[in-house]
């Protein structure tokens, strides 16, 4: 291939190609490109006739190296987000490997800073999430006293997920407990006076758990032949799913048995 670098240790480019590919499903990103991520960074390092087999759990990569050698790797997934910087990140440096523009030693110190790369500002991040159950507040029919709640239930709901993952708590629980979240605050501020239609600021409030691209990259992969992945991906998104309608329909039935004549 052109561009391609002397070989380096076998067992080193293993690793490293394995934790590129790690990254990128750690990151959010679709199997389909940490498969190439892993290729091109094996490729590049020496590895001959270099696979990767991924899914949203785990990765294998093997290749024969100089010697004839065959080697491989496993690694488990055991923690997913969502950071396109670092995918992005990640595939340029996969790409930069294979045109020769760095050698083992510049792509293993530039995976460590994208690895060590910062989350988003709080602040930043809860005004995005403000936004987003504003505006779908009002898409869904609301007024903008029901965007102003969504907007202030979003903000508040949106550090639950990570709060959670901090006490390594599955998805499952903190999809949970975001749902009940949100649809109670809103009730809770339909009934006060503040949100003319609790319905619709619960939820534009909603639509910040619901897992979009889970579901963008089930479909996808399905759609490319990565059957498992697919399946994997969708099985993921319908249990967010389910999760979600568990906290918000608990969260409305305590609702409504509190409530003195149901109002919400």
């Amino acid at each position: 291939m052109e561009g391609t670098l002397a070989p380096t240790n076998p067992d080193d480019a293993l690793l490293l190609a394995a934790d590129a590919a790690r990254l990128v499903l750690e990151s959010g990103g679709e199997t389909y490109r940490a498969e190439d991520v892993a290729v091109a960074v094996a490729s590049a390092l020496g590895g001959a006739e270099a696979e990767c087999y991924a899914t949203p759990t785990g990765v294998t990569i093997s290749f024969a190296s100089y010697d004839g050698r065959v080697h491989s790797i496993v690694r488990r997934i055991k923690k997913r987000s969502m950071n396109l910087e670092r995918v992005a990140r990640v595939d340029e440096l996969s790409r930069d490997l294979a045109a020769g523009r760095l050698d083992y030693d510049g792509a293993s110190l530039e995976l460590g800073r994208i690895e060590a790369l910062p989350e988003r500002r709080v602040a930043l991040f809860s005004l995005a999430a403000a936004a987003g159950a504003g505006f779908f507040a009002l898409l869904f029919g609301g007024r903008w006293n029901d965007a102003v709640v969504a907007a202030a239930a979003g903000a508040a709901v949106s550090r639950i997920p990570a709060a959670m993952a901090r006490r390594k708590l599955p998805d499952f629980f903190s999809n949970i407990v975001a749902g009940a979240a949100a649809t109670f605050s809103c009730l809770a501020a339909g009934a006060l006076g503040l949100a003319s239609d609790a319905d619709a600021a619960t939820i534009g409030t909603l639509m910040l758990l619901v897992p979009g691209v889970a579901v963008t990259n089930a479909i996808r992969d399905t759609i490319a032949g990565d059957l498992v992945a697919g399946v994997a991906r969708g099985a993921d998104a319908l249990i967010s799913a389910v999760a979600i309608s568990v906290g918000a329909g608990g969260a409305y039935w305590l609702f409504r048995a509190l409530a003195p004549g149901g109002a919400a």
